[in-house]
């Protein structure tokens, strides 16, 4: 229908009433608390009764007095002017934690049961903030998220490579780990119906390579094959980069100490033997404040091999090339060696080479032209360019070079 003025709103006003069961008697209890007989309008037998001292009644607080006595036969009644019910939506930000109580269990609210939050009606969801400052989400009781101040776990509920689970923590680190049991592949990356980079590999936010899809075809763009190697003694001496490496015949061992925690998970943390210490050995562990009893566990490798500085003229077991130090904090020099794929080589500070040039050792941790263009067991590198990429404070210098070691 049409109006004047302002559409009207969807709010609709009613007052509080209370119906008495009358006797013959002057006072009364009211349902709620009035500060005086104002407040309240009183009807007998329909007529409303003139309000305060010497009239027809006075109020204060839940007591209603008559001047006189009703009788069992009348019907009385009164309105609660002072509480007007109104419905309507609050207004946003209106509602404080400190005007519910109780549980609020109705399906798509949050029920706030102590310290946790349930999310559905029926509580397999849950939020929990535990006095440890950790929030951990539970779907029919069991966590399945946890998340501190420094790590969000998946699927698991303590950090580490060798719990199921996955895990970012706030300085960037991201773990994937999952059983062979579970089903076998890790992760999964699909670039959907079309050919281009599926990773891109950066180094302060410059790409240094990628790794590519093109129909069938997977290519490992910019690649560098290299392998971890250790000097003998496990020293750190100054390395240049490009420096030729020949292998040893001792392997490069690497150990763990392996223990369950109090919760259960199974612990795995890189140690360096230290004085008699050796494989099978067990020692006192403090892990998180907390001592326990872990077995060192050498690890199954069997492919890495120390090395040296070549110092063997046309050496036949040239490891490759020094890359750079692994700097991962495990308490071993450990380092890269570049074997295959695209990598710089130090050449002597008397040869000249040429792109297409074959290297051998020198003997002295550069390169040296091979005479002829015949592949060998003592050849490992071919000249990409003779572009000086660095001069060395020694007169050698490298260039781009293709490795076959």
């Amino acid at each position: 229908m049409a109006y004047i003025g302002n559409q009207p709103t969807d709010n609709f006003v009613t007052f509080a009433t209370q119906n008495f069961s009358t006797s013959a008697t002057s006072s009364y209890t009211l349902s709620h608390a009035v500060s005086n007989e104002n407040e309240i309008a009183l009807f007998i037998n329909n007529v409303r009764q003139h309000p305060g001292s010497g009239k027809a009644y006075t109020a204060s607080g839940t007591a209603l007095t008559l001047s006189a006595n009703t009788a069992s036969t009348d019907v009385m009644y009164c309105i609660f002017l002072g509480r007007a019910i109104q419905s309507t939506v609050p207004a946003t930000n209106s509602i404080t934690s400190a005007m519910l109580s109780g549980n609020l269990v109705t399906p798509g609210t949050l029920d706030v049961n102590g310290n946790e939050l349930i999310l559905d009606a029926d509580a397999d969801t849950s939020i929990t903030a535990d006095t440890d400052d950790t929030i951990h989400v539970k779907v029919g009781g069991t966590d399945k998220i946890t998340l501190s101040s420094s790590v969000f776990l998946y699927g698991k509920t303590s950090s580490g490579t060798s719990v199921n689970g996955v895990e970012f923590e706030d300085n960037g680190k991201a773990v994937f780990s999952r059983s062979g049991s579970s089903g076998g592949t890790v992760m999964f990356i699909n670039r959907g119906d079309d050919d281009g980079n599926i990773v891109s590999i950066r180094q302060a936010n410059s790409e240094e390579g990628t790794i590519s899809v093109s129909g069938s075809t997977v290519s490992y763009n910019s690649f560098t094959g290299s392998h971890w190697s250790r000097f003998s003694d496990n020293s750190k001496p100054t390395i240049l980069k490009g420096t030729i490496l020949e292998t040893l015949d001792t392997m490069v061992n690497w150990y763990n100490l392996e223990f369950n925690d109090n919760d259960g998970t199974a612990q795995k943390i890189p140690h360096v033997l230290t004085g008699s210490q050796s494989d099978g050995d067990k020692i006192t562990y403090d892990y998180n404040g907390i001592d326990y009893e872990a077995t060192i566990v050498k690890e199954d490798d069997i492919k890495h091999m120390k090395s040296k500085v070549s110092d063997t003229t046309d050496a036949k077991n040239v490891y490759g090339v020094f890359s750079s130090w692994d700097e991962d904090g495990e308490g071993y020099n450990d380092f890269y060696v570049a074997s295959v794929g695209s990598f710089v080589v130090r050449i002597h500070k008397d040869e000249t080479v040429a792109k297409g040039d074959l290297l051998q050792s020198n003997g002295d941790g550069t390169a040296k032209k091979q005479s002829d263009d015949n592949i060998k067991s003592s050849t490992f590198a071919k000249v990409l360019s003779n572009t000086k990429i660095e001069t060395y404070s020694d007169d050698s210098y490298i260039v781009p070079c293709s490795l076959m070691c």
